[in-house]
Formats: C-alpha cells, structure tokens, sequence
C-alpha cells in the first residue's frame, strides 16, 4: 500500500469532517474556496496547498459542480505515478455523504481511468458509470456544460473531466493531435463522419466546377 497516498486520504477525510482540534468542511466553505458564484457556475476547481501530509502526493483538488444537486464536490488526488483517484460527494444540510452508486470511500484503491468508448463518443478519466451516466445525458441533450474535443477531421467527440489536461489529447479514431475546445450545449447533433465525408466531396466538386467555368471564360471553348 503507497503510505503516500494513504496519508492523503487521512487528510482529505480530516478536511471533510473534522477532528479534535477543528470541524470540517462546510458546503460554504467550499464556496469560498472555489470563488463561487465570482468564478462561474462550475465546475470550479481549488488545489489544496502543499503540506507535510500531501507531500506522498502530487497533488489533491477539490471540483465543485454548483448547479448538481446529486454530485457536487469530487476530490481529485494525483500519486506520484500520476493516477488519479476519484472521490465522490454531496452535501445532505449538514454533513458530506456519498451519492448512491459512487465511489467516496477515503482510502486507497487501484483505480486508473483512461479512454472509455460508449456508442459514437469518447469519455476520458470517468469512472465507467460516470461515462454512462454523461452518455446517457449528452444522449438526451441534458448534459448542458460538459466539456469536449471535437475532432475537425472525423467529427469524433470526447468528453473528458476535469482532471484532464485537455491540451496532451490526441483523437482516439484517428490520432489528429488539433482538436477544438467545445461545450456541450444540448443543441448539437453529432454528424456521421461518411455524411461530413460527403460535405466534403460535394464542396471540392462546386470548387472544381467553378474553376472549371472560369478557364473556359479566360481560355475559350
């Protein structure tokens, strides 16, 4: 078991719920901490500062999600092998507890999240249910806000989580390393790669044919 680690997990546990010496964590708190409402609506980020009990990890952040009323905070602790382990909170009026089928408990695991495919999208660093869930919302148009890559070349989409840095992603169908930031609005319709193939070809075939039409204008029949 990485000591490192589980001294994180002992610290985001006393900061969450207090101990002897000070209470825990409110929701309000966490506010503060983010900068919420100045910031946005969220998600919004805050990474805890060093101490001698983090010094195992590369870091611990706190994600809030404002406008969630099922999930609001996820803690995010990097080892120094880079994985990232996910922990999963909400606030009850009084106290943190853990929304019913997600992961909140503070102790290590083996838990490393790469690239998940569900139907014609890509979700990167969620938990399997995680994706679904997103899925099944960008799916009915709910998932309003959430952050993706589009791939200009294939139309390929990947939504992916806060811990990631989007910037070090390549598309997973066809490895074009220049994606465009997006947020998902509700409003887009994700477009079959043969039918923006098709666009293609039909606009180089009005290119040519008006190429075409201008030779013969300056060279003649």
């Amino acid at each position: 078991m990485d000591p490192g680690l589980e001294a994180a997990f002992r610290y985001v546990e006393r900061l969450l719920y207090g101990d002897m010496e000070r209470p825990g964590l409110t929701l309000y708190d966490l506010e503060r901490l983010v900068g919420y409402p100045a910031r946005g609506d969220g998600p919004l980020a805050y990474t805890l500062p060093r101490t001698q009990s983090l010094a195992g990890v590369q870091g611990v952040r706190l994600y809030y999600y404002p406008k969630d009323p099922l999930l609001q905070l996820i803690v995010e602790i990097e080892d120094l092998e880079g994985r990232k382990h996910l922990r999963h909170f909400r606030w009850n009026g009084f106290s943190w507890e853990v929304p019913e089928g997600k992961r909140g408990e503070l102790k290590s695991t083996e838990e490393v999240l790469g690239l998940i495919q569900v139907g014609e999208d890509y979700f990167l660093g969620f938990p399997r249910e995680e994706a679904l869930e997103l899925e099944e919302g960008v799916r009915k148009g709910e998932a309003l806000g959430a952050k993706y890559l589009l791939c200009p070349r294939c139309a390929a989409r990947v939504f992916y989580a806060p811990s990631v840095r989007p910037s070090e992603v390549a598309c997973p169908r066809c490895g074009n390393t220049t994606l465009l930031f997006k947020t998902f609005s509700g409003l887009e319709v994700a477009k079959d790669p043969l039918e923006a193939l098709a666009d293609e070809q039909r606009a180089l075939r009005r290119l040519l044919e008006e190429l075409l039409a201008y030779l013969k204008r300056k060279l003649g029949p």
